[in-house]
């Protein structure tokens, strides 16, 4: 057949069908610059499923509204005429496609992506805040209906490609036999329905979204629309591994889009797929699919980290070896001069690839937030110069009871922390008390410090799977919180911080 014939059969719309009565209506309306409340809802009441659905869909996760709609006006209300069309239309033309018994392609395949694809394109939509996630949605979900058109208008028109053929291999053999791929015929056929253009154009630039500039309208729903293709296929792809980091690397291009923004919108797909999955009564992705799916998402945003803590400590020794020559003056960079002990800058860099290991990996790591107490009354009564040699013998007394795979760093001041990799909360909290009682059990009676006698204050926080701090910054918090717990429970003594009240868990004030 003639791609000429072909065209003709598909505008007839033989052997597929128009979309139904109430499906006509509600575009009548969407087509309406004068759309009242009233109308939609009356379209809508005609048919009890989508008007339950539309309950649903108001009630769900998609809008997350704290007061449930009892009605279907409240329903509308709450997500807008736009969406409320959109969403009704979305029902009612998937009831009259999936009627239909595709013969040359895996049909339930076919459905998973779709509806896979609309969920995914939404909640891109959401995050680039293109505006109008239901078009978004509606565009998405038929962006592949000219495959089926094309399926029944050409019987076994896709006969000669496998059953598990990708989306790629759709298109390369739909140019190689019609010079056009399904996006042109899938266009031409909602425009045949009368949908509006703003649904249309998307779909027939869902292969090329670069067409439309990303500064316009069409241009952002485009390529949301295209990306919600994209991840559908590597979910499905039997090489997640390479799939979802090309992935990442196209959000990145068509949205700029970074992989800590890719990874929250995954999450965020995860947790609409079931509202999805219950509205058109299918099932989209399996558990395991979900799982790899999301921890392909994290292991390359942890790897992403981790190349750019590498970078950053290759550029340090570069840096040092170039200006120094010597491995004595490198590890000197690293180092605090007054007391020998790692500085805050080489912390910073060690606590950051732990923390991205511990959470890669699912270990424990903990921290201790060492203040020594009441320094500065040492320091006032015996000189800075004494104060100096004190916090020194105090940072090699920490450094000869900690474990070999620890870190110790002054923090700054008479603080110190170290990092214990893979270390649970109660073996932390034995490390931290061989610290306490060394710390005290120090002689300062030499070099004009006679009498001198100092204590310390430790607070431990533990990352753990249940557990979780979201970065860095918020472990050392939670272990500055447990250090002030510490000091307001007499000094000298170990506090940690899953162990505090709860109400000893919020921002306190400096430590004195």
């Amino acid at each position: 057949m003639l791609p000429s014939d072909l065209e003709q059969r598909l505008k007839a719309q033989v052997d597929f069908p128009s979309p139904p009565q109430v499906a006509t209506e509600i575009i009548a309306l969407a087509r309406d610059p004068d759309i009242e409340m009233a109308k939609v809802a009356t379209a809508v009441g005609r048919d009890p499923a989508m008007t339950a659905k539309i309950l649903r869909i108001a009630n769900s996760a998609f809008y997350a509204q704290r007061r449930p709609s009892q009605n279907l006006r409240q329903a509308l209300v709450i997500i807008g005429l736009n969406a409320a069309l959109t969403l009704a239309l979305s029902f009612s033309l998937v009831n009259s496609m999936r009627a239909l018994r595709a013969t040359g392609i895996d049909y339930s395949r076919f459905w998973r992506r779709a509806l896979l694809a609309a969920t995914a394109a939404r909640a891109f939509s959401e995050a680039a805040k293109t505006g109008h996630p239901e078009d978004v949605f509606l565009s998405a979900m038929l962006q592949d209906m000219g495959v089926l058109a094309l399926d029944r208008a050409a019987r076994d028109f896709y006969s000669q490609l496998p059953q598990k053929s990708t989306h790629a291999d759709w298109v390369a053999y739909e140019i190689a036999k019609l010079g056009k791929d399904h996006s042109y015929y899938t266009a031409m056929m909602l425009r045949a329905w009368n949908l509006p253009e703003r649904l249309c154009k998307p779909v027939e630039a869902s292969h090329s979204p670069q067409m439309f500039a990303w500064t316009t309208e069409e241009g952002q729903f485009a390529r949301c629309v295209a990306l919600g293709s994209d991840l559908a296929e590597a979910v499905l792809s039997s090489d997640q591994a390479s799939s979802v980091p090309a992935l990442a690397q196209r959000a990145h291009r068509l949205l700029s889009m970074s992989h800590e923004h890719f990874n929250e919108v995954v999450a965020r797909i995860l947790a609409l797929i079931p509202e999805t999955e219950a509205l058109y009564e299918t099932s989209i992705l399996e558990s395991d699919d979900a799982e790899n799916l999301l921890a392909e998402a994290r292991e390359l945003l942890a790897v992403r980290n981790l190349h750019a803590l590498q970078e950053v400590t290759n550029l340090q020794a570069t840096t040092s070896a170039l200006q120094t020559r010597t491995e004595e003056a490198e590890d000197s960079s690293r180092r605090d001069p007054l007391t020998g002990v790692l500085n805050r800058p080489w912390l910073d860099r060690m606590l950051d690839r732990e923390f991205t290991q511990a959470v890669v990996f699912g270990r424990d790591l903990s921290v201790a937030h060492i203040d020594l107490d009441r320094f500065k009354l040492v320091n006032e009564k015996f000189g800075t110069p004494v104060g100096d040699k004190i916090l020194h013998s105090c940072a090699q007394a920490i450094q000869a009871v900690i474990r070999g795979s620890d870190l110790v760093a002054r923090f700054g001041g008479e603080e110190f922390i170290v990092v214990l990799p893979s270390t649970d909360r109660a073996i932390a909290r034995q490390v931290a008390q061989r610290i306490l009682a060394a710390i005290a059990g120090q002689d300062h009676g030499g070099d004009g410090a006679s009498g001198a006698h100092v204590t310390a204050s430790i607070g431990v926080a533990t990352y753990t799977t249940n557990q979780r701090f979201p970065s860095t910054l918020a472990l050392l918090e939670a272990a500055d919180h447990a250090l002030y717990a510490a000091k307001l429970c007499g000094r000298n003594r170990v506090e940690c911080y899953d162990e505090l009240p709860t109400s000893r868990r919020s921002p306190v004030a400096a430590r004195t």
